[in-house]
């Protein structure tokens, strides 16, 4: 039985073609998962916020019940802030919470400031 062989010409077409069908697929999925975090993106920072809250709490619980008193160390370090580290490890989280809630204040001011500056009528004395 005599095989079908294939141009070069053709094999590029076909290969074209399930390279376009891949990228539509890959389109597809990409739009999928967009949207889904557009729906849930608060419960996934919720969700962030607090595994990682859950995790350092038990790191500070597990150190606290594992490690001896210092009362018999002859030098006193200070222990670093737990809510420190906490707040520097979600600061990128933290950060843009903060700027969406405080742009339209800070937006609102600099525009009463420019207002003010243009429009500045001299006060007759």
């Amino acid at each position: 039985m005599a095989r079908f062989k294939l141009s070069p010409l053709e094999e590029l077409r076909l290969e074209k073609k399930r390279l376009r069908e891949e990228r539509h697929i890959a389109g597809q999925r990409l739009s999928y998962q967009l949207q889904y975090l557009s729906n849930n993106w608060g419960a996934l920072i919720v969700k962030g916020v607090s595994s990682s809250l859950r995790t350092r709490v038990m790191d500070l619980v597990g150190s606290m019940i594992s490690e001896p008193s210092n009362s018999h160390s002859p030098f006193f370090t200070k222990s670093p802030n737990p809510w420190l580290s906490l707040v520097v490890a979600n600061m990128p989280l933290i950060s843009g919470l903060v700027w969406k809630m405080a742009k339209p204040a800070v937006l609102a001011f600099l525009m009463k400031k420019a207002t003010a500056m243009l429009f500045n009528r001299k006060k007759k004395r």
